[in-house]
């Protein structure tokens, strides 16, 4: 594996365990602040950030014309839609619940690179995928109730949309790959989907209140290392690994979120959800080591 592969698996590591801590720290901030409006606090923290990192690392990259166009559909898929459907999703379900259900991002990511963009899909990189979605349904436990009710629903069915909505973002920020540095089109992308979720925010003007010292540590946190920081790793990553392996990380959150919510929030954790986390790192080993096989013949 070269440095730039191990540096990039290094980054979406990283980038999925701030994740899987974040459907926790959503869950404290939304007891006081509404989804959009926290959504909205934290990408415009994020993109000063962001703006201040980008003009010092490089203040002679400029958006050009033809990339407008992705690059606002990137920001506002990627932004708007996913924290849209991901912090409504999270008033209704439980946060361990929330990253499991995330996990169908490589599975779906591994479809659609088939459907799109007509990328063979090896009976590794299958076997990979249905390992860690095998994890994932252990993961679950018996965390899901079989006579779940409306609200649970609900909150299932918009965190699903939030992770179709991020393999569109994934797939969309493929056209940008090589143009602009990853800090860019990170800075560029959390400023529209800023931009585009302050209607969202105004219209729960009637649930503003003051905000606490806790729910302000929280925000924080989403704000600096879930979005400035992940966003640029994940965007690395995206860069060095391609989606679909990239993605496959994605399978760790529920494993990560399960823990971190028994920690913070003290919501149940089950024997079947740990031993379902060591079978999503199988299945990344496996999509890993198939990629990294097939680097090395190339090169040869």
């Amino acid at each position: 594996m070269n440095k730039k592969r191990l540096y990039a698996n290094i980054a979406i590591l990283l980038t999925v365990l701030f994740w899987g801590i974040s459907a926790s720290s959503n869950k404290i901030a939304l007891r006081e602040v509404p989804p959009a409006t926290l959504a909205l606090l934290r990408f415009i923290i994020a993109s000063v950030c962001l703006i201040i990192l980008n003009l010092r690392m490089n203040p002679n990259v400029k958006l050009k014309k033809e990339d407008i166009k992705n690059m606002t559909l990137g920001g506002t898929i990627g932004v708007t839609v996913y924290f849209i459907f991901e912090n409504y999703g999270l008033r209704f379900i439980s946060a361990a619940n929330a990253t499991i259900l995330l996990a169908a991002i490589p599975l779906f990511t591994v479809v659609l690179e088939g459907l799109i963009y007509k990328v063979k899909i090896g009976p590794k990189k299958m076997l990979g995928v249905i390992l860690s979605l095998l994890g994932v349904v252990l993961v679950i436990g018996n965390s899901i109730s079989v006579n779940a009710g409306n609200e649970v629903i609900i909150g299932s069915l918009l965190m699903i949309g939030a992770a179709l909505s991020w393999v569109a973002y994934s797939m969309i920020n493929k056209s940008l790959d090589g143009k602009y540095p990853t800090i860019s089109i990170s800075t560029y992308q959390s400023i529209i989907g800023g931009i585009f979720l302050v209607p969202f925010a105004l219209l729960e003007r009637g649930q503003w209140q003051s905000i606490s010292l806790l729910s302000w540590v929280n925000i924080l946190y989403l704000a600096l290392f879930c979005s400035a920081l992940c966003y640029v790793l994940y965007l690395y990553a995206l860069k060095n690994l391609g989606p679909s392996q990239t993605n496959v990380y994605i399978n760790l959150m529920p494993f990560i979120g399960v823990i971190a919510a028994f920690l913070l929030l003290g919501e149940r954790l089950y024997p079947l959800q740990l031993l379902g986390g060591v079978v999503i790192i199988m299945g990344i080993l496996i999509v890993n080591h198939k990629e990294g096989k097939k680097l090395t013949e190339a090169k040869a």
